[in-house]
């Protein structure tokens, strides 16, 4: 009897393992079919559209990627690169990707509206999926503000219009009709338009600063573009000194800097990590 009670005394001191929620217990008994009928109708409300859907990718299908190649192989000029408007990243965009941005909009108002939204457990943490969310989207809508999100999730499904921009680099409507729009160059080309690292800006100033890059609806103004981007770059660095974070900022500018001069040797700042200490110093 006293083994006994010795024995139960321990089980009972020992830890007890968690109970899985049983709402997740069939969940891989769900068939197949059942599941794409689901996130069918999902997708048709609009509720919920996770940060990863290919919608906000910045890779191309092989064929986009392959027509991105031909097109610069004959306009080489347009292979500049811009980088955001927080350098150290990699997500970049040739002069090419960057008119394909620009070629599919007019105004603000082309990319205000959606009804794709992603959702998050922590409303209190930061991150890119508080943006996707109804209610960013909705707080927008009230303050008469364009979204980031609107514009990279919106882009991909309009069409090139701008004939004449097309023309001005050689090329058609066609050309830019088979490439694909990346969520990469829709975010260089807000940060210019924003002139800082904001995710809401006015509808007035997009369509005045979208103006000014391209002159007379006809040609790309680059130095309007160039400074719209600097400013925007500028703001985030004047960030990071002003919340204590100036000293590390130059360690991310020396390894940019060397993983430009070696990439094959040097890894660049995301592929260190060193973006994830910075968000803790």
């Amino acid at each position: 009897m006293r083994a006994q009670h010795a024995g139960s005394i321990f089980r009972a001191a020992l830890p007890r393992a968690p109970v899985a929620p049983r709402a997740a217990m069939p969940a891989m008994q769900v068939p197949e079919a059942a599941t794409e009928a689901v996130a069918e109708q999902t997708e048709l409300q609009g509720v919920v559209v996770p940060v990863f859907s290919p919608l906000t990718s910045q890779d191309m299908t092989p064929a986009s990627a392959a027509h991105l190649e031909k097109l610069l192989a004959a306009k080489p000029d347009l292979g500049i690169v811009f980088r955001r408007a927080e350098f150290w990243t990699n997500e970049t965009a040739t002069l090419l990707e960057v008119l394909n941005v620009l070629g599919r909009f007019e105004r603000a108002a082309d990319f205000k509206e959606r009804t794709r939204f992603s959702e998050v457990e922590n409303a209190r943490r930061e991150s890119a999926e508080q943006g996707e969310t109804k209610e960013r989207y909705e707080m927008a809508q009230r303050m008469g503000c364009s979204e980031r999100v609107g514009l990279y999730i919106n882009a991909p499904s309009l069409p090139f219009t701008n004939a004449a921009l097309a023309a001005s680099v050689g090329l058609t409507v066609e050309d830019f009709a088979e490439l694909e729009v990346s969520k990469a160059a829709c975010n260089v080309v807000y940060d210019a338009l924003a002139e800082s690292r904001a995710g809401l800006i006015p509808y007035d100033k997009i369509d005045q600063r979208r103006g000014g890059m391209l002159d007379g609806e006809a040609a790309f103004n680059e130095i309007a573009f160039r400074s719209g981007l600097y400013k925007s770059r500028s703001l985030v660095i004047l960030a990071w000194f002003l919340f204590g974070k100036g000293n590390f900022v130059w360690v991310l500018v020396s390894v940019k800097f060397l993983h430009d001069w070696k990439p094959d040797l040097i890894p660049s700042p995301v592929d260190m990590g060193l973006f994830k200490i910075g968000t803790f110093i």
